[in-house]
């Protein structure tokens, strides 16, 4: 029997539907002939879906931003750090458990997304900059320049560019490291210092001015990159009727509000004493409530409308409100922190 030419079997398919579907719908299989007889239509069904199918459901799927403020702190057994377990935590989350998108390239669906990549950099640039002061204040020896320290090394690995999937920011023809790749070691060697802290290895002698310390540059931080990068986007393109950039300036002010707050409500548990001693649980949970307000604000569209508009909101307005508010308190916490704990009387 000689092999059927496509366009014999679109035909044989035309005599069924005349056949069995009757006149109103025999005419449809003419176009169907017309049309799939042109490849080129066929290239651009494809192209289509790629475009309205592939992409969009495809982004819908992979964007998962996280914001949950529920994780309950426990004590941590064996002298552990809170703190140390919450940046392994927030790692795992975040690179195993979710997709990490900074670093995807065009051929994933995700490509396209800008909210969750841009709410992941601010989470891992808070991170970053937390880790330089956790590995100052934290290490119970001294380092040797050959065998850094754990958390030295964790530090070093978290300023790595999370944009890099496979070839060098600085020269694209220059195989590099993901980003994935160098979180997860991160990773490992915070593991690594808990575990040392359990055995005697290591040892984190904790006093109110390393405390201070950390609320100072976390100050420092959010005054930095994420307050004045709101006040400059709001102060530049707040007149614009349509803002594109808006939302990218505040999911990744904040992801970096949302990693802190995490970070402070484990480093709590690390320094509780200090804190109850200097008179300052109130304001420490009054900063960690504006840490959190700011981290739970989820507009459907992020509006960047003007502060006195009637009838547009300023999304970024509100978020920069409660990270100056959260500043504010650091303020006050480290005014008492400075002074001689209250003795009880």
């Amino acid at each position: 029997m000689p092999k059927l030419q496509f366009r014999d079997l679109l035909n044989r398919l035309k005599t069924f539907y005349q056949t069995f579907l009757g006149p109103k719908l025999s005419r449809l299989p003419d176009y169907l002939v017309l049309f799939i007889s042109s490849w080129w239509h066929l290239i651009l069904v494809a192209f289509a879906a790629l475009i309205f199918l592939y992409y969009p459901i495809g982004g819908m799927i992979v964007e998962d931003i996280d914001r949950d403020t529920s994780y309950e702190i426990k004590d941590t057994p064996n002298n552990q750090s809170a703190t140390v377990d919450m940046i392994s935590f927030i790692i795992n989350r975040e690179i195993n458990e979710k997709m990490w998108t900074p670093n995807l390239p065009f051929f994933f669906p995700s490509y396209f997304l800008d909210n969750m990549p841009n709410f992941q950099l601010g989470i891992f640039d808070s991170l970053a900059k937390f880790s330089q002061t956790l590995s100052k204040v934290a290490s119970g020896k001294i380092i040797d320049e050959n065998n850094p320290h754990h958390l030295t090394q964790a530090a070093e690995l978290l300023k790595y560019p999370g944009t890099v999937w496979m070839f060098s920011p600085t020269n694209k023809l220059l195989l590099a490291p993901s980003a994935n790749t160098q979180y997860r070691k991160a990773r490992k060697h915070l593991i690594k210092y808990n575990t040392a802290l359990t055995n005697g290895g290591e040892i984190w002698y904790k006093n109110q001015q390393d405390l201070s310390l950390f609320l100072k540059r976390a100050q420092i931080d959010l005054w930095k990159n994420a307050i004045q990068n709101l006040e400059r986007t709001i102060r530049e393109d707040s007149s614009d009727y349509i803002d594109t950039q808006a939302d990218n300036t505040f999911y990744y002010c904040q992801g970096k509000v949302y990693a802190y707050y995490l970070l402070f409500k484990a480093l709590g548990q690390d320094y509780k004493d200090i804190i109850v001693k200097h008179n300052a649980y109130a304001d420490w949970t009054s900063m960690l409530k504006a840490l959190e307000q700011a981290s739970q604000i989820a507009p459907g569209i992020i509006r960047n409308g003007e502060l006195d508009s009637l009838s547009a909101p300023n999304h970024l307005a509100t978020l920069g409100f409660y990270t100056l508010k959260a500043q504010t308190i650091m303020n006050k916490i480290n005014l008492k922190l400075s002074q001689a704990p209250k003795s009880k009387e």
